[in-house]
């Protein structure tokens, strides 16, 4: 019985067992199924998704490849990934295969070296490339960025997006000579508006009005009142049209390109001072004062000093013209390695959805309609190029009704180098200087006897220069072109050339040129007077005098005065320098500046050889050892005490810097 029971309880077990496999199958083979099911799912899924992904591919095939921009994809190595057929019409290379070819071997650019700048935060890095048949293209580069691991981004490689500007640049170009053409045109018949009002001015007031009996005729005394009051006008328009071409010039130079600059070492403070004086008549006979808060021992700068002071006449004046009363306030201070300039005032103020609007061109805040516009729109556009240039930024900060801040600030150490044409100019200004400060305080030359040239193709501006110069005492021969000019030149022997640049036949230029290279002319000196402002050109010809019209008559005659108190008159000149090839190339530039005698010594020489010849100017190059002590010991010899000082430093590692001070 025992052994029937225990049968019995395994065969319960045994069918128990047996019930739990199959129930354990039977949820397995639904498992399976589900999974299978799940599986064929997936596959459809699969299928969808490639079929979509490939239609998704085809898209975008079709959309790359029919983009008017071409488009390139370079790994981080600057290996080519992916290359559209616009790039490929581009670059004349239809049909190619440049995938997983390294971008150097097919674009004449640094295209690469300025891919590898851009930053996460950089993605508006655009360079210039050249396309096939001498067009030309913008790319437009940005990184492609992946999230890393850690904080920082993984760099996959770069896109960029070419587009053809041949067109638009042919349009600026285009624009900027029509811009150049109108305002060279306006200037000479400026010119000889000004110049002739003037002319009427003074006769008026020195001939005509002290003959006119006013004391008992009040309608004479109105008559003489009215007449120069408008004649006035006329010139203070007149002014003020020839400030909107030089505007105007100024944005066509820029966006060309073609604006010169001169560098040269600066002290923020002078600058200050000479902007102060010249914005002074601003603030006459109004409610607004001016003030200067300059913070003291502030180092030199690089820069443009003539463009820099324009910026600060822009702010200046701009601050003058919406300040009704209060003060505005120049200050000047040093932050770390910058100089930060900033114009304060108490004006209206400019809304802040306005200020982003003032540095562009033609744009000027408020309702133009109810607010009558105070200007042309461009100082503000003109100095944002200018303080750039520099390395600089500019940005305004204001508040309605309570006043605006404009503010700029400047690297202290910007460090540019020289170009031997800088050089040369540098020095004829400085030899153009010396001589100038040579002849202060004397008296001014007897005009008589002496003849000067003037060439013109404008009838009227021969006219006016003629009046002008024959008023002064001088006698005057015409000539309408640079040929006619050099017949002249040879036939009078004139004591002077008064040169105008854009004439037919021979430009100004080139007649410079043949008269200072011609034996028989070649002393006499040229003065350039023009629309055209080219002062390298014309300096390394030689000129001796470089006049932009229209020019104040003062200056004019001044400068012929200058040129003519100096005919004859050369300098002795000590050259300390220990480079031959330099020294031999400055001494041609020296001696062709004039009749000038010019002697080179060593530095362990140059005191002995100093002290013999007393020499007009010494030059101490930079590069000779100790070379400010050397000038310290010469500056202190009393033999040298009517000396002038020249500090010369113009190779291609320092920016050139002159010093020009006289011992005594």
């Amino acid at each position: 019985m025992e052994d029937l029971e225990r049968l019995k309880r395994r065969l319960e077990r045994a069918k128990s067992a047996r019930k739990s496999a199959e129930s354990i199958a039977e949820q397995k083979t639904r498992q399976l199924y589900q999974a299978n099911q799940n599986l064929t799912q997936l596959a459809d899924d699969l299928e969808h998704g490639k079929a979509a992904l490939q239609e998704t591919l085809g898209y975008l095939t079709a959309i790359l490849d029919n983009m008017a921009d071409g488009l390139l994809v370079l790994d981080p190595n600057g290996r080519i990934k992916m290359v559209n057929t616009a790039l490929l019409q581009m670059l004349g290379r239809e049909g190619e295969d440049l995938v997983n070819r390294m971008s150097a071997e097919v674009l004449e650019s640094d295209l690469l070296e300025s891919a590898r700048r851009v930053t996460s935060s950089e993605y508006n890095v655009q360079v210039e490339l050249p396309l096939a048949d001498d067009r030309v293209g913008m790319a437009a580069v940005s990184p492609i960025l992946s999230e890393g691991s850690g904080e920082a981004n993984v760099d996959l490689g770069f896109v960029i997006l070419v587009r053809d500007i041949t067109v638009a640049k042919e349009i600026d170009r285009m624009k900027t000579d029509f811009i150049s053409n109108v305002s060279h045109e306006l200037r000479t018949p400026l010119t000889s508006i000004l110049g002739f009002t003037k002319i009427i001015r003074r006769k008026f007031d020195k001939a005509l009005a002290p003959n006119i009996n006013t004391d008992d005729n009040p309608k004479a005394a109105k008559a003489v009142k009215q007449v120069r009051g408008n004649i006035d006008i006329i010139i203070e328009e007149g002014e003020r049209l020839t400030n909107l071409i030089n505007d105007v010039l100024d944005v066509a130079k820029m966006e060309a390109g073609q604006l010169n600059w001169n560098m040269e070492s600066l002290q923020i403070v002078d600058l200050i001072d000479r902007v102060a004086a010249s914005t002074s008549s601003l603030f006459m006979e109004r409610d607004v004062e001016f003030r200067t808060e300059v913070e003291s021992n502030l180092p030199a700068l690089t820069g443009d000093k003539d463009r820099l002071i324009q910026v600060l006449i822009n702010l200046i004046s701009n601050a003058a013209k919406f300040t009704e009363k209060g003060t505005v306030t120049c200050r000047v201070r040093r932050d770390g390695g910058q100089v930060v300039v900033s114009v304060t005032d108490t004006g209206m103020g400019i809304a802040t959805d306005e200020l982003d609007k003032v540095f562009e061109k033609f744009k000027q805040a408020g309702d133009t309609l109810t607010d009558k516009p105070k200007g042309t729109g461009l100082g503000l556009p003109i100095s944002k190029q200018i303080v750039e240039h520099h390395g600089g930024v500019i940005w305004a900060e204001s508040r309605l009704g309570e006043g605006s801040t404009f503010s700029f600030r400047l690297p202290l150490d910007v460090e540019k180098p020289a170009s031997p044409m800088t050089t040369s100019i540098e020095l004829q200004k400085l030899l153009h200087q010396f001589r100038g400060q040579e002849n202060e305080g004397e008296a001014k030359l007897d005009a008589l006897g002496k003849t000067v040239l003037v060439v013109d193709d404008e009838p009227n501006i021969r006219e006016y220069l003629r009046q002008e110069l024959e008023t002064a005492g001088y006698h005057v021969e015409e000539a309408e072109n640079g040929l006619n000019a050099i017949e002249k030149a040879k036939e009078h022997r004139p004591h002077l050339i008064i040169l105008d640049v854009m004439m037919p036949t021979m430009n100004g230029f080139d007649a410079a040129a043949v008269l200072k290279n011609d034996p028989s002319t070649m002393d006499i000196p040229i003065m350039i007077h023009s629309i055209v402002e080219d002062r390298e050109r014309g300096y390394l010809i030689g000129i001796d005098r470089y006049l932009t019209k229209p020019i104040e008559t003062s200056v004019l005659l001044q400068e012929v005065n200058n040129l003519l108190v100096q005919e004859g008159v050369g300098k002795t000149i000590l050259v300390v320098d220990e480079d031959q090839q330099a020294t031999q190339k400055l001494t041609q530039l020296l001696e062709g500046a004039g009749d000038n005698k010019v002697e080179v010594a060593r530095r362990d020489t140059c005191l002995e050889k100093a002290l013999s010849l007393r020499p007009d100017m010494i030059i101490v190059d930079v590069s000779v050892p100790d070379s400010q002590e050397l000038l310290q010991s010469l500056r202190s010899e009393k033999a040298l005490a009517h000396t002038a000082f020249l500090l010369l430093a113009a190779n291609q590692d320092t920016p050139i810097s002159l010093e020009s001070t006289s011992s005594g």
